[in-house]
């Protein structure tokens, strides 16, 4: 009897032990666990595209956006070609943008160019040709037949029209100027942009380049002679 307690004492032991060893690791398991944090995707597999997705989210956010100097307006004369009509129809046209931001097309009148890319126009054309049914396959192309300028006057060394690119700024035409004269009032250098004419520092500008203007076609730099 002696023998079999001896043996149910020490079962108990052993049993009593693993419970205790299992609870200890499990404590140890859960508290190791807190120490990191956890992934936000509940499934906790990581999805290593996650990052190139979002970076393609916020790209996309700026695909799209027009520069308001590539629109058209009126007085704009364009070289436009139709082709994918018939032969008697195909051709090349010099049109100009009227007054009132239209230009007029064969068989389909008046349409609206003004506010518009070359681009946009193009699409514009072909879908009107293929609704109303006249052509079913037209294909059209649009450009600018001159230059855009912007007109430098008064003290400057060359007053000139100088020709419009995107990245010209009010001191980059004053430059290509040869630059001001000595008698030039460079604290109220006069600047009109869509018919309204405001004042800009250049002397300030000349500090902080950062500063410049940026032009758009048409734009009308006009530099007055200091009365010092």
């Amino acid at each position: 009897m002696k023998r079999l307690g001896f043996y149910f004492l020490w079962i108990c032991l052993l049993v009593a032990g693993g419970v205790s060893g299992h609870a200890q690791s499990l404590n140890l398991g859960n508290g190791a666990a807190s120490s990191f944090s956890q992934p936000s995707d509940s499934s906790g597999v990581h999805d290593p595209m996650a990052g190139m997705a979002a970076a393609g989210a916020g790209a996309s956010a700026d695909v799209g956006v027009i520069d308001t100097s590539d629109l058209l307006r009126g007085g704009d004369t364009l070289i436009l070609r139709l082709s994918g009509v018939p032969m008697a129809d195909q051709g090349t046209f010099e049109i100009k943008v009227d007054e009132s931001g239209k230009i007029s097309m064969p068989y389909i009148g008046s349409v609206a160019a003004a506010n518009l890319t070359t681009v946009q126009l193009k699409k514009a054309i072909e879908e009107a040709y293929i609704q109303q049914e006249i052509f079913t396959n037209p294909n059209v192309t649009v450009d600018l037949k001159e230059l855009r300028y912007v007109d430098v006057t008064g003290e400057v060394r060359n007053p000139m029209r100088v020709p419009y690119t995107k990245d010209l700024t009010a001191l980059g035409a004053v430059a290509a100027c040869g630059g001001f004269t000595n008698f030039a009032n460079r604290r109220n250098v006069k600047l009109t942009q869509s018919g309204v004419t405001r004042e800009f520092n250049a002397k300030e500008i000349q500090t902080d380049p950062s500063r410049d203007i940026r032009l758009r076609p048409n734009d009308k730099i006009h530099v007055d002679r200091s009365i010092f």
